[in-house]
Order: structure tokens, then sequence, then C-alpha cells
């Protein structure tokens, strides 16, 4: 059998969820300065200006230590990204969570809170102050997600401007040249297939550019790399910009050159024409020359002639890692939000007297202490009753009623419908986006890209500016947290089951945030370790493939700035002009999403087949549920060592403690289910009955408000709260203006290790019912003394 103290600290030295907010708030703070400083830094670095981007690390393109710095560095925005959005997590959860007061109001308006999960409900029926405090969290939030990722990136570098120059081997060995070479072909005289136009007339003045660029290539290109065919056309005529080299010389396989007039038959007056700049019966080792821009390769019949080899001029490719200063501003401006509001949030609640109650022990605790008159009688009410009765189904809540065991019931029971709906919507939704986008990637070439942010890859092609870029490539990191967010949702709700389900089948101490006597404390809210750090794990996880799936492409040097790649775009401002903003996709990425996801989507569903224990209610984190299933007998040995009204080994402990028979238990109605096994009509209906249609609507559900406290007493108003969070407009009962949890007899019990089952009650209790050979159990929780057994099938509980 499971254990619940799994981590407990008995002398309760953790704190509990005040120590564990500190810790978070302190997260939070050195946080919120790294960033500042990160921030001060990169402005003063910058010249004061948040609008332009700062390069702060480059190296070759080339040796890979870029991308390493890179890889690193979004690693440890991911890790730092996932410690803030922890423990503003944290925050909303404790916020989210009710106080007993607040969950007061809400069964007095028959209706409920959920416990120990995160709840949208909740965040807007608990008070203002934690609403709002709710509100900025979580909007805080979403920048982080939007923005943090790609506010450092990677540059790459890619050239478009190169020197093409058509050749013989004798031509970089000093063989003589006439510009513009043998083919009489000036540079671009059919553009843009033959490189940028240039005046003929340049080619007889030495002062030139053109000529210059002639006379250089000439003189270096001996010193160039040489490539063979292969190499050459790789890197030229299928590149996607220059990467390695930049000017080119196709060495011609004609040792000893052209003759102008071999190649031509020139009218008289055209050869006058050209004799001022290639003489007709001299060789000419140059054939054509040209400054090219590269689009998408070589011009057209270059390779025609019979290239012998290529030398390349060496080209030094520097690429950065960037931080753009206002969208790291913008993180740190929400960071610090969050930072103010945890710790504010952590001051309120830390003195407020009405402690949020976090977990299901915390829940437990509150309702075995100080038993709640609004849910007496209705021991064997499950959530799904409540939940039915709402929403205006005829159901029993209260009153004697037959036990029914929960043989073969599986834990997907304790999850509400709409929450296994709205979970796996969204799931599906996800799925359903990663699986079309995979659709397109692969109806083109599904072997085309790898799996790392890489220009390999194919591109999204829309002009972007940087910050558009930015918001579509980490718009679905929104979408995964939110789909986290359920998931864990989801985990927690099992884990809550679980817990549960071990009070019917074992003795257990509460787990809560403040432990006193037999407790513990709690792991960090409500999930063990062992399920919380790999959840954790798999978020970071899927953050990081998440962004090597659709990832910001930002290159500098012109290449994909120019031609049809992004045709028309607007340099930003905040780039250098020659840069160019693009999306990359990387299909094996995204296959990799799309398995683990589906994997990950069906292990709720597996966790959620597991049996729920046959002899205990289900609750989940439905409050009235829960409040129903903790009133407890006074006759326990644990309440009798208080009040001195049973032999117990407990009582020396307690001898001079007072006594109270406040808590005696009362019942509330007879069902019909009752009456019926008596024979005794059914016009006895009392007006705390919660069996009737009308659950939560009209008269008869303010009626019905008037709930008998355990002392016979009534609550001084019968009228529903405006929920606005007032205390003073709100109706308080009489244990909560007369009795704290301090001198209640069930203090004891609580803090003891207990069992959920049938525990002995007192006689006026059963007289109420008329039931004078017993025949009525009670169901609630009892420590070992009490020998506490399972119910009954068949019998009759209240």
């Amino acid at each position: 059998m499971d254990n619940l103290n799994v981590v407990g600290h008995k002398d309760g030295s953790s704190g509990g969820w005040k120590l564990a907010a500190k810790v978070n708030c302190i997260i939070l703070v050195v946080m919120s300065i790294v960033l500042i400083s990160c921030l001060i830094v990169a402005t003063s670095h910058n010249g004061g200006s948040t609008q332009k981007v700062l390069f702060f690390y480059d190296g070759d393109c080339d040796e890979g230590n870029v991308s390493k710095v890179n890889t690193a560095l979004h690693l440890l925005i991911n890790i730092v990204s996932t410690l803030m959005v922890t423990s503003s997590n944290f925050f909303m959860q404790v916020l989210n969570s009710p106080t007993r007061e607040e969950i007061d109001r809400a069964h007095l308006r028959q209706s409920w809170l959920g416990i120990g999960v995160p709840s949208v409900t909740n965040a807007f029926l608990v008070s203002k102050f934690k609403t709002w405090c709710w509100v900025l969290l979580l909007s805080t939030t979403i920048p982080i997600h939007l923005v943090f990722n790609s506010a450092i990136f990677e540059t790459d570098r890619r050239e478009s401007d190169f020197h093409l120059t058509i050749a013989t081997e004798q031509f970089v060995k000093g063989g003589p040249f006439y510009p513009p070479g043998a083919s009489l072909f000036p540079a671009g005289f059919y553009y843009p297939y033959f490189g940028l136009p240039a005046e003929l007339t340049y080619y007889v003045d030495p002062d030139s550019e053109a000529v210059k660029n002639i006379s250089a290539t000439a003189l270096n290109a001996g010193q160039w790399k040489r490539l063979e065919i292969r190499e050459c056309m790789q890197e030229y005529v299928y590149c996607r910009g220059l990467k390695h080299h930049r000017s080119l010389v196709l060495v011609i396989d004609k040792p000893d050159g052209w003759l102008r007039d071999d190649m031509w038959h020139l009218q008289d007056n055209e050869s006058d024409f050209w004799t001022r700049y290639v003489p007709p019966d001299r060789r000419n080792h140059l054939f054509f020359d040209t400054q090219c821009r590269l689009t998408s390769g070589l011009q057209p019949g270059t390779f025609d002639l019979s290239v012998k080899y290529c030398l390349a001029e060496p080209l030094e490719r520097i690429c950065h890692v960037a931080l753009s200063p206002i969208l790291l501003l913008s993180v740190t401006l929400c960071v610090i939000l969050k930072t103010c509001v945890a710790i504010l949030a952590m001051i309120v609640l830390s003195r407020n007297n009405q402690a949020p109650l976090v977990t299901l022990g915390d829940a437990l605790e509150s309702f075995i202490e100080r038993p709640d008159s609004a849910t007496a009688g209705m021991c064997t009410a499950h959530q799904a009753d409540i939940r039915w009765a709402k929403k205006g189904v005829k159901v029993t809540l209260s009153g004697p009623k037959r036990w029914r065991s929960l043989r073969n019931k599986w834990r997907a029971s304790v999850v509400p419908i709409s929450v296994w709906v709205t979970s796996y919507a969204l799931f599906t939704i996800a799925i359903a986006v990663c699986v079309f986008l995979l659709c397109m990637g692969l109806s083109s070439d599904p072997f085309y890209g790898t799996f790392f942010a890489s220009e390999n890859n194919p591109f999204i092609k829309y002009n972007f500016s940087l910050v558009e870029g930015v918001l579509t490539a980490n718009s679905p990191q929104l979408l995964l947290s939110v789909c986290y967010l359920a998931y864990n949702n989801m985990f927690t709700r099992l884990q809550m089951a679980r817990e549960w389900s071990l009070f019917s089948e074992g003795y257990h101490s509460l787990r809560v945030t403040d432990p006193k006597g037999g407790q513990y404390c709690t792991y960090r809210l409500q999930l063990p370790y062992k399920y919380s750090v790999p959840l954790i794990l798999v978020s970071i996880f899927l953050h990081w493939l998440l962004s090597n799936t659709l990832y910001l492409f930002i290159s500098t040097g012109g290449y994909f700035g120019a031609g049809e790649f992004l045709s028309g775009a607007q340099p930003d401002p905040s780039l250098p002009p020659d840069t160019a903003v693009a999306l990359g996709y990387s299909k094996w990425s995204l296959t990799v999403v799309l398995v683990v996801s589906c994997v990950l989507v069906l292990i709720p569903i597996v966790l959620s087949m597991k049996p729920l224990s046959p002899d205990i209610v289900i609750v989940g984190s439905n409050s009235l549920a829960l409040s129903a299933a903790c009133h407890v007998s006074r006759l326990s040995y644990a309440a009798s060592a208080v009040t001195g009204t049973h032999d117990s080994p407990l009582l020396a402990k307690h001898a001079n403690s007072p006594t109270s028979s406040r808590f005696d238990l009362l019942p509330t109605v007879r069902s019909p289910e009752y009456d019926a096994d008596r024979n005794v009509g059914g016009d006895n209906i009392d007006l705390r009955d919660l069996t009737t249609t009308e659950f939560g609507n009209g008269e008869r559900s303010s009626l019905s408000l008037r709930r008998l406290l355990p002392d016979g007493s009534q609550t001084e108003r019968d009228g529903e709260g405006d929920g606005d969070g007032d205390e003073a407009d709100e109706p308080r009962p009489q244990w909560q203006r007369e009795n704290t949890s301090d001198n209640s007899p069930f203090s004891s019990l609580a803090q003891s290790k207990i069992r959920w089952g049938v525990v002995q009650m007192p006689p006026e209790w059963h007289a109420w019912y008329g039931d004078e050979n017993r025949a009525i159990g009670h169901l609630g929780f009892g420590v070992e003394e009490d020998d506490v057994p399972p119910p009954v099938d068949g019998r009759l509980y209240a």
C-alpha cells in the first residue's frame, strides 16, 4: 500500500507554503536583478538606445562557436523562463486556493470551489485582491512566452556580391588580357543574367572600377583556393548565398587564349570600333568579366565552356549573437511586475487570519476541525451527485441513503467530464496543427532539411520585421503553455484521487502546508516531486524543441535581402541595412514534437484507468463533496480526549479541557429512500432539503439556506452574499464567530492518523431518525482506536 508521507517532515520545519512562497519570491527577485543588470549593460554598450539591436558576440560562422553560444544561451533562457513561470504559477495556485470563509460563502450560495487544482472559476470567486493578483500574474506570463525566447538570436552571414571572371590559366600567370574580353560582352549586357551593367567606355579607362577589378583578379587569383568543377558548382550554382568564397575565376581549358578575328567576323566599321578595346591579332586570355549579385545561381550557359577548374577567393564569414534591448525591456518589466505582485501576495496572505486551503489536506483539516453545517447529513454525496443537483436533476443528497460500492470504478471518474473535454480539445487542436503543418511540409520534399534550426531548412517567404517575426515564431509557445497547464491539471486531479482513496485503505496523517501534531508538510504544492519534476523537465524540453521547429532566421550580407527571396522587403530600422528577417521551420523537429505529444496525451488516460478504492465517496476537488465527507463524531477517541466523554488513553493529556456539545452532529432531512423503507409519508421535507430540482434556483433555494448548525441554531441571515468579498455583508456561522480551530475538540483528530469509514455516533444522532436499533450509520473520519470499518453495501448512511 502506498504511504501518503512520502517527503514528510513531522516537525513542520519546512514551513509549508509560506516557505515555498519565500523561495519563489527570491527566485523572482534574483531573476529581476539579473534581467535589469543585462538591460543596463546592453543599453550602455548600445549608446543608451533600446531600439537598435546589440551584436555582443561574433565568430567565424564555420567554426560553430557562435551556434554553440546561441544554443547555450537559449537553453539558459528556457531554464530561466521555466523558473519564472513556475514561480508565478505557484502564486497563481495559492491565490486561486480559497480560504475557509470564501468556501463558506460559496456553500451558502449552494455552489462550490475547487480544492488543490488550478481553476479559472475559483479565480473570480475569491476576494478581489486575490483575483487582481491572479490576473496580473497571468497577463505578465504571456509576453514571456511570446518574446523572451527570441530576445537573443543568432545572425547568419550570406554574401551576395562577387566578381566573376572567365579566363585561361595564363590570365592568372601574367598572360596578356584585354577588357571586356574575347567575348566582346560588356558586363550586364543582358541584365540580370550576365551581371551588373557596366558602360563599355569603362574598359578603356585604367582608373575605372571595372579595369581595376580585372587587374586585381589577374594579380591575386593565383593565390586563391582551387575548386574542382563539382565543388564549384555546389557552391556557386546550387548555393543559397556565398558562405565560404566570394570572387570566382573560371579557368578555361584553352592554353593559347582567344584571337578576336578567329571568333568574330566583323564589318569594317565594327572592327575599327572594337580595335580600341580588343586588338584583332593579339592573344587575349580574358573571355568575360562582370560584377554579379548572386540570386539563384550563375548565368545560363556559363559552363558550356570547357572549364578546367575554378579559383575562388576565400571569404571571412562572421556571424553574431545579438540581443534586442527593446524585447529584453518588455520581458524585464513583466518580471518586475510579477515579482512585486508575488511579494505583495505573500505578505497579504501571510498576515491574513484566513489561510488559503492549498492542498487536499488543508481542506480536510479545516472541515474536520470546524464542520460545515451546509453539508451535514450528506456523507454519501459524490461530486457527480452535487453537479447533477446543481443542473436541476433530482438527486438525493442529504439524509439516510443506501451505500453502493464503487467497484469497477476508474480514476477517470474523478475528473469532471468538462475537464476531460476541455483538456483534450486543446490537445487535439495542438496535434492537429502539427499534423497540418507536417503534411504541408512533406508534400514538397519529405527529406529536405535538418533537425535543428538551420539554413538548410525551408523558409516561410513573407516579409517580417523583427518584432513580427518574434511574435509569429513564438506564438506556438503560448499554445504549448496552455496545453501544459491543462496537462498538469489532469495529473493533479488524478494524484488527488489517489491521495484521497488512501484514507479508505488505512490510517494516514494529513499532508498540509502548516503541519501540527502528527501531520506532515506538503511537497511543493499538490503534485509529488516524482510527477512535478518530470513534468517541468518535459515542459523545458518541449519548449526548446518547439523553438527548433519554428524559429527566427536573421541573415546579414544582403543575399536574403535581395532578389526574389524577400522581394520588396522593407529594412527593419533596428537591424543593419543588409539584414533580412525570415522564419524557418524544421520538418524533422516538428515530427518529433508530434510523436512526443501523441505519447504524452496518452499518459493521463493510462493513469486514469487505475481502479479507485470501492469504499470511499468520489469527491475530486469539489469543496462541497469534501466538506460533506468530513463530518466526524464527538465520540471519536481523538475528539473525546478533549471533551472528556470517552474512556481513552488520550484522556490523561486533555483531562482538564472544556467540554462542548456544539459539535454534536445532527441530521438534516429524512431522504425519500429512508422514508420509503420505513413506510413514512413523503410530506415531512425540511427546509434544509437539498434533494429538490430547484437546487441553486428560485425561492426554494433561498429558503434552504437556513441550515441548522451543530448546536441547533441558525445562521443570522438567510440571504445570499453578493460575492464581492466584503466580509461585513456575508452571514457568518456561529462556530466562526465563537470558536477557532485551537479550541475545537476535533483538532486532535485532524492532527492524528485518520481513516475514512463508518464512525460511531452519539445516541441523540440516532434518536433523530427514530433509529432505536442503530441501523443507520455515519461515514466520516476516525483514528486507529476507533477501529473504523469500511461502509457495507446496502446499509443506510447519513
